[in-house]
């Protein structure tokens, strides 16, 4: 029996609680689905878009400036490994990127001043900031006792810090321009807690709080219409970050490529 006859055959469907309710979670449900696979209308044109993109010599952040160079998006690409992130500018090229939409720094987001000047060095190439990705990301993959202050320190400047620095310096014009997007590279790790991971798990945790917390400023402040933010927080992803980790059912290993369509999909 077909949805539609099955309401019209219920004598109270319009009045009945538990089917409305049932309706709007399967609505809500379908909506997530089309949303996460690129289903959907109305999706954003990236071609457009001004990019600042940090993690971006290698695994997915190299995935993702391929993705948005190929879309004809203007690309400011860092990471802390110039030779990486000059790599991607090749491969890039070599795939019909023009030399003229790619702009690399070498920039270690654990420095607030190295921000500020990758930030004026884009914005000088490009002009102000469309879409903010906050990718880079780092793991010590200690137990807790074998964590040094160093390595704690590292992580959470890296993974969490540096979101709020960079938001600092490309939100004003996002909101003057009223048009802007950020995005977070989270984990699932920032939302339960993982044996060998405290630092890591932290770190993510503290980005997700970040995300949620500007999302909440935005609409509070009457900017959340033109101004956006997305939090991924992805499974273990096979970019070699986490080598060695095994698959846990009904987990599964991520391929890069099906996390950077499904975090494009989510951006537009």
């Amino acid at each position: 029996m077909s949805l539609v006859k099955f309401i019209s055959k219920s004598k109270n469907w319009r009045t009945s609680p538990k089917l409305w309710i049932a309706s709007i979670v399967g609505l809500r449900f379908l909506l997530v689905f089309c949303r996460e696979y690129g289903l959907t209308f109305g999706k954003k044109p990236l071609d457009k878009e001004h990019v600042f993109l940090t993690g971006a010599g290698g695994g997915i952040g190299r995935l993702m400036a391929q993705k948005l160079g190929a879309m004809g998006a203007k690309l400011s690409l860092s990471d802390i490994n110039l030779e990486g992130v000059n790599e991607t500018r090749q491969i890039l090229m070599n795939e019909g990127v023009p030399a003229s939409n790619i702009h690399v720094m070498q920039l270690d987001v654990s420095k607030k001043t190295a921000i500020t000047e990758a930030a004026e060095s884009a914005k000088a190439t490009f002009g102000f900031v469309t879409l903010l990705i906050n990718n880079a990301g780092i793991v010590s993959g200690k137990k807790t006792m074998e964590l040094t202050e160093g390595m704690i320190d590292r992580t959470m400047q890296v993974n969490t810090v540096s979101h709020m620095f960079t938001i600092q310096q490309f939100l004003p014009d996002m909101i003057a321009n009223k048009k802007g997007h950020i995005v977070s590279i989270a984990s699932m790790a920032g939302l339960a807690g993982i044996s060998g991971l405290l630092d890591y798990c932290a770190s993510k945790w503290g980005a997700i709080a970040i995300d949620e917390a500007l999302r909440s400023e935005l609409k509070k402040d009457g900017h959340y219409g033109y101004v956006k933010t997305t939090c991924i927080c992805p499974y273990y992803i096979n970019t070699g970050m986490f080598e060695g980790v095994t698959n846990s059912f009904p987990m599964y290993i991520l391929s890069p490529e099906e996390v950077v369509t499904r975090i494009l999909n989510a951006i537009r």
